[in-house]
């Protein structure tokens, strides 16, 4: 039996204790002895020996896997040089959870996207940003919404940025249908389904925020961009979102590396935990899969 760790914060527990139970159910099944551990317990480190991992002050030995949903780039690369499989890999976790990076690797090939600045307030000047407002103004390293602002006037841009002292910002133009956007769901580098989320209260879209959600079917055209992005970054179980542009054309926005599935369960449609976990049975060799 293949041994592996769930590894989460305690703040995202609080809000997945059900997810968590159901990813350590479907283990079971799917013959994986999962042991479930919150990131601020491990310690990572190196001596003589090499790379180390220990839990509560116990090294932790003999572990195959590790199901990463802390979005630490770093405890992913240590496990990858210790030999052991991550899901999702660190350069996922690595490119998902800066916003400037995923901007970055996505242009690269090709796919089109918001416009987007990378913005650092100690020195530059914030009377100079390249877009006309309103635009919008995201924490490079912020999920489910939160630190993302719109901003109307330069004293708005000014109260976020005294209140909010991150080094960097990504500022945005606004895309023509605000609060409206469509995540795509991908486990195993193949797409399980869509959904369109939208808000007639609020420029975010996220359920988590309050948005209305309904299934969405992509078209062709919408799938190979997908597929294009999968091509370039083998995905375990990620959510790609896109903006619709007045033509009804996607345009890139964020790809989410620790992917809530809320919306999927509430219309009932797919059971991620369950895929997921037959997902990482089988990259592991269970042939019972």
């Amino acid at each position: 039996m293949k041994q592996g760790l769930l590894i989460y914060k305690r703040e995202d527990y609080r809000v997945n204790e059900s997810y968590v139970a159901m990813l350590m159910e479907y283990g079971k099944k799917n013959q994986l002895y999962i042991q479930f551990v919150f990131y601020e317990d491990l310690q990572l480190g190196v001596d003589e020996d090499g790379l180390w991992m220990s839990h509560k002050g116990k090294r932790l030995e003999e572990v195959d896997f590790a199901i990463n949903r802390s979005r630490e780039s770093m405890l992913s690369k240590q496990l990858e040089f210790m030999g052991i499989r991550v899901f999702n890999s660190y350069e996922v976790t690595y490119l998902a959870n800066h916003k400037g990076r995923t901007h970055q690797f996505i242009s690269s090939l090709g796919i089109p996207s918001l416009k987007t600045s990378f913005f650092y307030p100690e020195f530059m000047k914030s009377e100079k940003v390249p877009f006309k407002y309103p635009f919008v103004i995201k924490a490079p390293e912020g999920h489910g919404g939160t630190e993302v602002f719109m901003v109307h006037t330069g004293d708005e841009l000014q109260q976020i940025l005294r209140e909010y002292e991150h080094k960097e910002w990504i500022l945005q133009e606004i895309c023509s249908h605000v609060g409206e956007d469509v995540r795509v769901f991908v486990i195993g580098g193949k797409i399980i389904g869509a959904i369109r989320r939208y808000s007639q209260t609020d420029f975010r879209a996220n359920y988590c925020l309050g948005g209305k959600i309904e299934w969405y079917d992509l078209r062709e055209e919408q799938k190979k961009l997908v597929e294009c992005i999968l091509k370039h970054l083998p995905c375990d179980y990620v959510g790609i979102d896109f903006m619709i542009d007045g033509k009804g054309k996607f345009i890139f926005n964020e790809l989410e590396d620790v992917v809530g599935s809320r919306s999927l369960y509430t219309l009932k449609r797919v059971d991620t935990a369950k895929l997921y976990i037959e997902h990482v049975a089988k990259s592991l060799g269970n042939k019972n899969v």
